[in-house]
C-alpha cells in the first residue's frame, strides 16, 4: 500500500512523496514501513503523475513517516519538509508512558540534480545557546554531551568514527562510522542499553560517492537527527538514553563546532 501520498513542486519539478508500506527496500534492515519520493511531473488535468526517474529514499535512518509540506513558502525552488519521527506497527519505550511519536525538525528541501536535498531551515540557528569550545580535543578524551544539542563537523576525506550517548569509560552509545575504501556511512544503535524494534534492523548505510565531508546532527532528549554532505542525505532515529549515556567521542581529520540549545517550545497557555 501506499501511504501518506503528497505532491509539491520544487524548481520546476514535482515530486510525489509517499510511504510504501509492507514491503522490503535493501539496505533498511526489516522495516517494512518506508518513506519517499519520485521526481516527475503531474498532470492535473487527468490526475496523472508521470514519473521521470526511479523511487528514493527519504530518509536513511530508523524513524522516519509520512513526510509532508507546509505550503508557506514563497520560493518555487524550495519547499519544508516535517515528518513524523516513528514508524507504524512497531513499539517504543514510551508506549509505557502512553504516549508515543513526535515530529522531525522543519527541513529547507530543494533539488540537486535528480536528488532532494534536506537542509535543516536556517531558522534553527537561533536555538544555538552556549558553544562548547572543542579546539584542544584529543581523541582518547570523552565529551559531556548536552541532551538538547547540535554538533557541526567539516571531515576531511579520510575515516570517521563517532560515538554518541557513550558511558563514562567510552562503551555502547549510537555508533556513526564512515569507510573511505567502502564510502559508506553507517549508524548502529544496537550498542544503547534501551533497545527496540531490533527485529527490524539496529543498522542503517548509505553509499556517499563524493565521500564524506560534512555532517550536521542535532540531539534531543529522544531523538537525533544526522544531516549529511549538506543535506544529501539524512537519518533521523529515535533514541532514549540512560542519564548514564551522556558522552562522546570521535576519532578522524575532522573540524567540530557544539552548541547547547534553547528550548523551541515555550510553556505558555493561551485561553
Amino acid at each position: 500500500m501506499w501511504e501518506c501520498p503528497a505532491i509539491e513542486r520544487i524548481g520546476g519539478k514535482d515530486v510525489l512523496l509517499f510511504c510504501p508500506q509492507h514491503l522490503k527496500i535493501e539496505g533498511r534492515g526489516n522495516s517494512e514501513n518506508h518513506n519517499g519520493y519520485i521526481l516527475g511531473s503531474m498532470d492535473w488535468e487527468t490526475l496523472t503523475f508521470w514519473p521521470d526517474g526511479q523511487f528514493h529514499v527519504l530518509d536513511f535512518g530508523f524513524d522516519s513517516y509520512a513526510a509532508e509540506c507546509a505550503n508557506n513558502v514563497k520560493d518555487e525552488n524550495k519547499a519544508v519538509l516535517v515528518a513524523w519521527m516513528g514508524l507504524p506497527d512497531v513499539s517504543y519505550p514510551t508506549d509505557e508512558e502512553d504516549w508515543s511519536g513526535c515530529l522531525t525538525l522543519p527541513r529547507e528541501l530543494s533539488i540537486r540534480g535528480r536528488r532532494l536535498i534536506q537542509r535543516p531551515i536556517s531558522g534553527l540557528k537561533q536555538l544555538r545557546d552556549t558553544e562548547i569550545h572543542l579546539a584542544d580535543h584529543k581523541p582518547e578524551n570523552l565529551v559531556k554531551l548536552p541532551r538538547a544539542s547540535e554538533i557541526e563537523l567539516y571531515c576531511r576525506l579520510g575515516d570517521m568514527e563517532l560515538d554518541l550517548f557513550t558511558k563514562k569509560d567510552g562503551s555502547g552509545g549510537i555508533h556513526i562510522c564512515y569507510s573511505k575504501e567502502s564510502k559508506e556511512i553507517l549508524v548502529d544503535r544496537s550498542r544503547m542499553t534501551h533497545r527496540f524494534n531490533i527485529e527490524h534492523g539496529e543498522v542503517r548505510k548509505r553509499q556517499l560517492p563524493e565521500g564524506l565531508t560534512h555532517l550536521r546532527i542535532f540531539i534531543d532528549r529522544s531523538s537525533i537527527e544526522i544531516f549529511v554532505n549538506d543535506g544529501d542525505a539524512v537519518f533521523t532515529s529515535r533514541v532514549f538514553p540512560t542519564d548514564e549515556e551522556e558522552y562522546f567521542k570521535i576519532e578522524g581529520d575532522v573540524f567540530i563546532r557544539m552548541w547547547s540549545l534553547k528550548s523551541a517550545v515555550k510553556d505558555t497557555l493561551v485561553v
